[in-house]
């Protein structure tokens, strides 16, 4: 095993200078008294008050909402900036979301899924030495209690943001259809009137998990993580390049497939959703495709990859949900 590098002299001066960097959210600036001294509850405690946001990096970050959305800089908020915004900026953020375009929405969904929490571990492979420095920061603070309110507001206006964004992705992708406005048509007698036609689904993929500790995210971040063990070598919650004549790259329908359907029979769905309603919440929801898409549910189960990924992950022997 390699010998870990050093972090240089320089480097950890600088980090500790900015051991916690207050990020301004709309141009506030609280006092920098507690930071001086290292008094890190009492500035933390003065951040959350004033609405901001936090990093451990000596990067100068700023949150607005125009900057918010540029996923140039949304990237670089979502891996290293604690979301610590009050609930009002909150609501302001969610209330534009309708005024986004699909490929922002899309973008933002799969950096969220990436990474619901700052500082994400384990720490990247081709981390630099500041990066490196920040994850040691943030190793020993996770023993304070008013740290720990950092991560878990962080994390709850992650989620409500990506329900948002989710929801506006599924109103896109999946419109339901305009009622038009006719006169009321004359009463049909009972032994005539056709049976009702079911609603279309629009729960999205998300709301279809059963949540493991009430939380569905953490359910679709298990199958995410068990379907990385079985080796599947397709990120199945993004959209995949497609081949040059429009179809899918070899190996993606099984591995879409396999990833639904054992889980189905795990039970980490919910019991009013069947199986073909899931795989339609799915594709809509990783802005996926499947061609002759009838022909494949009945055909799926004899797809190679379905087959070989199926084996694999019963081999892990992953616990059915009640």
């Amino acid at each position: 095993m390699p010998k870990r590098k050093s972090i240089g002299f320089f480097t950890i001066y600088l980090s500790r200078k900015y051991y916690l960097n207050e990020v301004s959210v709309d141009g506030k600036i609280s006092s920098k008294f507690h930071r001086r001294f290292g008094l890190w509850k009492q500035y933390i405690s003065q951040i959350l008050r004033t609405g901001n946001c936090i990093s451990l990096l000596s990067t100068p970050f700023t949150i607005t909402e125009a900057s918010f959305w540029n996923t140039n800089h949304f990237e670089d908020l979502v891996k290293y900036v604690f979301w610590t915004f009050n609930k009002s900026f909150l609501l302001r953020l969610l209330a534009t979301v309708d005024d986004q375009k699909l490929p922002v929405l899309l973008r933002c969904r799969e950096l969220l899924l990436a990474y619901p929490v700052a500082y994400k571990e384990p720490e990247p492979a081709d981390a630099n030495d500041e990066l490196r420095f920040c994850y040691l920061k943030h190793g020993s603070m996770k023993k304070y209690e008013y740290y720990t309110a950092v991560t878990a507001l962080d994390e709850q206006n992650r989620r409500e943001f990506l329900l948002a964004v989710e929801k506006r992705i599924t109103a896109i992708t999946n419109p339901l259809p305009e009622i038009p406005r006719t006169k009321p048509a004359d009463p049909v007698p009972p032994t005539m009137a056709e049976s009702p036609k079911p609603n279309p689904v629009t729960s999205t993929f998300p709301e279809m998990l059963c949540p493991i500790d009430d939380d569905s995210a953490f359910t679709q971040r298990f199958i995410e993580g068990k379907m990385e063990e079985a080796g599947c070598s397709f990120k199945l919650f993004s959209p995949v390049a497609q081949l040059a004549n429009g179809k899918n790259p070899y190996g993606f329908n099984g591995s879409a497939a396999a990833m639904i359907d054992f889980f189905y029979q795990h039970h980490y769905f919910k019991k009013e959703y069947n199986l073909e309603q899931i795989f339609e919440a799915y594709l809509r929801y990783s802005g996926n495709s499947i061609g002759k898409f009838r022909s494949f549910l009945s055909e799926f189960r004899n797809d190679r990859q379905y087959k070989v990924l199926s084996s694999k992950l019963k081999a892990l022997k992953i616990t059915k949900l009640q």
